[in-house]
């Protein structure tokens, strides 16, 4: 889990994805495979929870110190993304195993799709700002289309034209409930719109989806464990397994952010979609031919 969880943890933070998206599938999938002792698939996604606020708490910590993060935007989402989190972590233990692991297999899919562009081609005009890198001379001129944003960074000044904001909350909001849910798709449902239709430069999109996502999977990983607590007892926690992965998903986090901006945005999210897509069509295969081996 050392290893892994630096791998996975460091690939989320530069790339602003959740880290129990590839959490999951490694305690669902890997360790079946591997004859390692597995867990329960509601086991898992509370586990990948808990795992990812290590994560993403490391990344949110440096984040706040360069200054990249909309705390307006972020506190907007927040009270919206926190509550349905949690109570997604409570509908996952009445929601039937099978639907569960199905429906990962099937928010994958979404997200390999949500994250290959197709909506460019119906891209409507750019705002009198630029929607990826804003230039001084914006900010004498007018938003019509959105609110002004200023966000002085450590090292630049941000001034920007944010659009589309109610449907960011509609975004955010209905995939927090999945991520409370299947552990997965508030972090990858929020980066993307926030960059494509909310027009956020990639820096501050990428600072402020890493608050709200904390945030969201903080208290979503708290009804996850308590449930399990009440439910099963304090022993059925796997603290063998916490105790390598927490400092494992600390220390990625924070070599994550140091090589945020290093990868061009067009070739992470190519990765990334394949990578969904793999995922998605594994578990679907995983959870229906072979559901006697995973089960």
């Amino acid at each position: 889990m050392l290893p892994a969880c630096n791998i996975i943890a460091g690939t989320a933070r530069f790339s602003g994805i959740s880290g129990a998206a590839l959490l999951t599938p490694l305690f669902l999938i890997g360790s079946p495979l591997l004859g390692v002792p597995h867990l329960t698939t509601v086991e898992a996604i509370g586990i990948s929870l808990f795992l990812e606020t290590s994560g993403f708490g490391a990344g949110m910590y440096r984040y706040v110190r360069m200054r990249l993060v909309d705390w307006r935007s972020a506190l907007s989402l927040i009270v919206i993304t926190l509550p349905l989190g949690m109570v997604g972590a409570l509908l996952a233990y009445y929601v039937p195993t099978q639907v569960l692991r199905l429906g990962y297999g099937v928010a994958m899919l979404g997200l390999a799709w949500l994250l290959t562009g197709h909506q460019e081609s119906g891209r409507r005009a750019e705002p009198p700002c630029p929607c990826l890198v804003c230039e001084s001379e914006c900010a004498d001129q007018s938003c019509p289309e959105g609110e002004r944003r200023q966000v002085r960074a450590v090292t630049k000044s941000y001034d920007y034209c944010a659009s589309g904001l109610s449907l960011q909350r509609l975004f955010s909001g209905a995939s927090a409930l999945l991520a409370g849910l299947i552990s997965t798709s508030v972090g990858e449902a929020t980066l993307p719109t926030m960059v494509r239709r909310s027009r956020f430069p990639v820096p501050i999109a990428a600072a402020t989806s890493t608050v709200v996502v904390a945030a969201t999977v903080v208290g979503a990983a708290a009804v996850h464990l308590v449930q399990l607590a009440v439910t099963s007892g304090l022993r059925t926690i796997p603290w063998n397994l916490i105790v390598w992965a927490v400092p494992g998903a600390f220390v990625g986090a924070l070599l994550g952010t140091r090589l945020h901006g290093r990868v061009s945005e067009r070739s992470a999210r190519v990765f990334f979609s394949g990578l969904y897509l793999a995922i998605g069509v594994s578990f679907l295969i995983a959870f229906t031919v072979f559901k006697s081996r995973f089960a």
